[in-house]
């Protein structure tokens, strides 16, 4: 047997007349915008509970056209986690920002508050929490250190659509602009890159539905330079229809959970992740372990047909694209640990009893 550490494809099976639809969808001859654009937006929007969103073809433009629209400018400095995907810092360094990096809450690997607040200066334009494998990135508390020193919030949550904050909010609507992205993995994924942003901010909306489609305000009127970043219309399709289902997706999910939890707790050499059932959607079922165990795992359960990844193994402040910025004089300390410790499990929607049962086996046949 062989188990992968995502499976979109898995509920793609289980949308009704899947095929016979996608064929229609093809046979129509639109593939860039349309109306299975339009429908997404409007169901997305409704979903979040947001006054405006703009779909677009990537979460990295999602992040990038969020900092242009809140104005990010060269020499602006953007707080930010070292530990994610390599797009959350990209965006600020197209832009000749600045990024000052953050660490992390070992409990939640998102952005620790405390450190946070030590780093605002008088040229910090932007805070960047991402909600990294679906936790939230404390945003009450950070939303408030962004109203006290009138710093601009743009959350990061290509990898916690669904999860909510503990008023029940969904991440993403809280800060100023959320950014997520519908990478195939992700919660809610697609057939291909795509992304969003939310936001209730009417100016954000208008800069951003400009820059997505070459800076035009209607056809042939260009009022700013923008960019080509429009959603696929099959892309906005699939994701539709995934949106209809995302109940049994997010159940699937966590019934993977409840199998890791009730199973491997009782394992002393791993620290499994914590998440509140109610409010938390993970992306990503990540456990901790010692240095030593975790080449020695990872080996185990790939020899034996069980695929793990490792996110993230090289923090971005150590990264040789950020070497003009000084970025390793950056301490980081629970930021480096994480890079050394983590593995990502499999975790998907729709898994198998049959698959539950291979997994436990070969974690029991594991000797540490």
């Amino acid at each position: 047997m062989n188990i992968p550490v995502a499976d979109p494809a898995r509920e793609l099976l289980k949308i009704k007349d899947f095929e016979k639809k996608l064929i229609s969808v093809l046979k129509s001859g639109t593939y860039v915008g349309g109306l299975n654009v339009i429908n997404f937006e409007s169901n997305i929007k409704k979903f979040l509970n947001a006054k405006y969103v703009v779909s677009l073809n990537s979460g990295t433009d999602a992040l990038l056209f969020s900092l242009l629209a809140i104005g990010v400018k060269k020499g602006d400095e953007v707080l930010v986690p070292s530990f994610t995907f390599f797009a959350s810092v990209e965006c600020i360094l197209h832009l000749e920002a600045k990024p000052v990096f953050v660490d992390i809450n070992p409990e939640t690997f998102c952005l620790d508050v405390n450190d946070l607040e030590k780093k605002i200066t008088s040229r910090t334009k932007a805070i960047i929490p991402v909600h990294l494998f679906g936790n939230n990135s404390s945003i009450e508390e950070i939303s408030k250190l962004g109203k006290k020193h009138n710093i601009k919030i743009v959350e990061d949550v290509a990898q916690a659509f669904g999860s909510k904050n503990k008023n029940g909010k969904y991440l993403g609507t809280i800060g100023d602009i959320g950014a997520y992205s519908f990478f195939p993995s992700k919660t809610l994924g697609g057939i291909g890159d795509g992304g969003l942003i939310a936001t209730n901010n009417k100016k954000y909306f208008s800069i951003i539905s400009k820059l997505k489609n070459h800076g035009q305000s209607k056809n042939y009127n260009h009022d700013i330079v923008g960019y080509n970043s429009r959603l696929d219309s099959v892309n906005a399709f699939v994701l539709n229809e995934k949106l209809e289902i995302f109940k049994q997706i997010k159940e699937g999910r966590n019934k993977f959970f409840n199998f890791y939890n009730d199973n491997l707790s009782d394992l002393n050499w791993l620290k499994l992740p914590k998440k509140n059932n109610e409010n938390t959607l993970l992306n990503y079922f990540t456990i901790s372990v010692s240095t030593k165990i975790r080449p020695l795992l990872s080996e185990h359960l790939n020899n034996n047909g069980i695929s793990n990844a490792i996110y993230y193994k090289k923090p971005i402040h150590t990264q040789k694209a950020l070497t003009k910025y000084n970025a390793r004089n950056f301490k980081l300390f629970n930021t480096e640990k994480a890079s050394r410790t983590v593995l990502s499990l499999p975790y998907f929607s729709f898994p198998k009893e049959k698959e539950f049962e291979f997994i436990l086996s070969k974690f029991q046949t594991f000797k540490p």
